[in-house]
């Protein structure tokens, strides 16, 4: 691992005293401090060799015009489709802006040293967007009932006050209750994502049950099995609902890559994705229309969220919203292919 850049919360904290002051002695706005606490600033910035940013040492009003775009440490997180469509989306909307972005990832190390901090305080960054927030990310806490500009995309908190922007899960879980049961189905079983974890998941899931209830439908604990939004949990959870409910004639995941394991779940005990259980997905990623039989779903706008989110944080950011925080959600639709059929017209 690569040594980690000296932030001006180091020279803060080697020194003794406030990020106030570290900053005014690097802008030379320093005539109420003592020459003492100066030396002991400078003296501090030699020790640990630190370089302020071109924007923290000359300045610090001004704007970097950069984003910041942070993602979880995950495996390949910037192949994923997922992130990639949101990463996509926000680019588009910060080179329109005349922004730039980078792309850092939250190992460990990373937000130990509170580095995500240390890119607003030395003016790297104008803002950040933070990509994949689960309930494990704690440290957003820091964020909360503050003015530093930072956006939760495709998720949101109900125990802190930030601003997010989120495809309307809710309504996602709607459409895909009502879908199923417009097609006659009764025996569904559900793949959910991990409870517990992410907000929208189980935004998703509590509406899919809900709709199904008030449609006479009721899901029992047995028919609802997590995932972990894979391919390979995806056919896992499935293998369990057959196990559990032999009689099953649908199957709503709450990814495509879930439902496109659950392809391979059912193949595996000869049974036919479409003709013999119904199967709906949730995203649209680029292989759902390609799959065998083509999968339908759940459409998520992923590069509208990336762009919305970026419009939203630059439009904090330059006065031209309220800086007041706000959960905006965008629309979903349904995609019908050749997965998912009435009971009536499923292979017996």
């Amino acid at each position: 691992m690569g040594k980690t850049r000296t932030s001006i919360r180091d020279v803060a904290r080697e020194s003794g005293v406030s990020l106030t002051t570290v900053s005014l002695v690097l802008n030379k706005n320093d005539a109420r401090i003592s020459d003492a606490t100066r030396q002991r600033v400078l003296e501090a910035m030699e020790k640990l060799a630190y370089t302020p940013s071109r924007l923290a040492r000359g300045l610090p009003n001004r704007r970097a015009n950069t984003l910041a775009v942070l993602v979880p440490q995950l495996q390949h997180a910037f192949a994923d489709v997922y992130f990639g469509e949101l990463i996509s989306g926000i680019y588009e909307a910060a080179v329109d802006r005349g922004y730039r972005i980078i792309l850092e990832v939250a190992r460990r190390e990373y937000i130990r040293r509170k580095e995500y901090m240390t890119l607003l305080e030395d003016c790297s960054v104008d803002g950040i967007l933070f990509l994949g927030a689960t309930e494990e990310h704690r440290w957003l806490s820091e964020f909360d009932g503050t003015d530093k500009p930072l956006l939760i995309v495709n998720n949101h908190f109900s125990q802190w006050n930030l601003h997010s922007v989120v495809c309307d899960y809710p309504a996602a879980g709607r459409l895909a209750a009502d879908y199923l049961a417009d097609l006659g189905h009764t025996h569904i079983g559900h793949i959910c994502g991990p409870r517990g974890m992410v907000r929208t998941s189980e935004e998703l899931t509590d509406a899919f049950i809900e709709r199904l209830g008030e449609r006479g439908i009721r899901l029992s604990e047995r028919q609802i099995v997590d995932g972990q939004f894979l391919v390979e949990t995806g056919k896992i959870a499935c293998d369990e609902l057959l196990a559990r409910n032999p009689k099953l004639t649908a199957i709503f995941a709450a990814n495509d890559k879930m439902a496109l394991g659950a392809y391979q779940s059912l193949r595996g005990v000869s049974k036919a994705p479409g003709a013999d259980v119904s199967v709906l997905g949730c995203d649209d990623i680029p292989t759902a229309a390609l799959a065998d039989p083509p999968l339908s779903t759940i459409r998520m706008n992923f590069v509208e969220v990336g762009a919305a989110s970026c419009r939203r944080l630059l439009d904090v950011i330059e006065g031209k919203e309220s800086p007041e925080k706000m959960n905006q959600r965008i629309p979903v639709t349904l995609v019908e292919r050749g997965s998912c059929h009435s009971v009536e017209g499923a292979r017996r």
